[in-house]
């Protein structure tokens, strides 16, 4: 069964690895082929732990968040949901409206096509939760990390954005909106 959003990811790495390196990775997660045509054997944690492997944990967080940056040019491609949300309509909405609407989205399509629920909750305007209903990750968050920061800088260029773990767990992020200095 194909899935559009692995292939994403898969498509970032390359675009972050090197085509080599990252068939390479992907072989040593038992996956056959660059995209694999059965996504549910994919993982985030298992990419970040092969990465670890080869380079090192600090090197694998690192890519693992410059592999989420790249994936969101390929997520605009593949779904129309995300794409719309770049809309001069959606752009013209409240700061608060559009934030938590356009968060609302992405977390549902992540939920959806990877199999890990994601909630994402505003403490106010400019404050947003962004929370993996997962187990203990060491991983995954590195990549919602990037693709956040991507997502954010994407949907208003104006604001200035802090990404910050949340919590004792490796399944919360904070997301801040300030405006630029």
């Amino acid at each position: 069964m194909e899935n559009l959003f692995v292939d994403a990811i898969c498509q970032a790495a390359v675009e972050i690895l090197g085509e080599k390196e990252a068939f390479d990775s992907l072989k040593a997660m038992g996956l056959p082929t660059l995209v694999p045509a059965d996504a549910s054997c994919f993982s985030l944690e298992d990419l970040g732990a092969v990465l670890a492997r080869k380079y090192d944990p600090q090197t694998a967080m690192g890519l693992l968040i410059r592999v989420g940056r790249a994936s969101l040019i390929f997520l605009r491609r593949y779904y129309s949901e995300i794409s719309d949300l770049g809309s001069i309509d959606n752009r013209l909405k409240p700061l608060d409206k559009r934030f938590m609407k356009s968060l609302t989205t992405l977390a549902e399509c992540v939920s959806s096509e990877l199999g890990q629920p994601v909630s994402i909750s505003a403490q106010d305007a400019l404050s947003y939760t962004w929370q993996i209903q997962a187990g203990q990750q060491t991983y995954t968050l590195y990549y919602h990390f990037g693709l956040l920061e991507e997502f954010c800088a994407w949907l208003d260029s104006r604001k200035d954005y802090q990404l910050v773990h949340a919590g004792n767990d490796a399944t919360c992020l904070q997301i801040f909106i300030k405006e630029k200095a």
